[in-house]
């Protein structure tokens, strides 16, 4: 994967990728419980405000809910 040797160029102490099913935000935040992660890192799709708070967004649950810090980059 060519963003996890860039980041690993540059510094980075520990790189996780997994995958799962479910709730995006409900499985992320067991993650984060699970690993004790201190922050992670989500885009962000741009839905719109209207179709982003009708659907929900993951990145913004998150921001609300996960128990570490959330960095949300366009």
């Amino acid at each position: 994967m060519e963003g996890i040797s860039h980041a690993e160029q540059r510094g980075a102490a520990e790189i996780t990728t997994m995958s799962g099913g479910g709730d995006p935000a409900k499985v992320l935040i067991e993650v984060i419980k699970d690993k004790l992660a201190d922050a992670i890192v989500v885009g962000r799709r741009g839905r719109g405000q209207l179709q982003g708070l009708l659907l929900g967004s993951v990145s913004q649950k998150l921001s609300c809910l996960a128990p570490c810090i959330v960095i949300v980059v366009p």
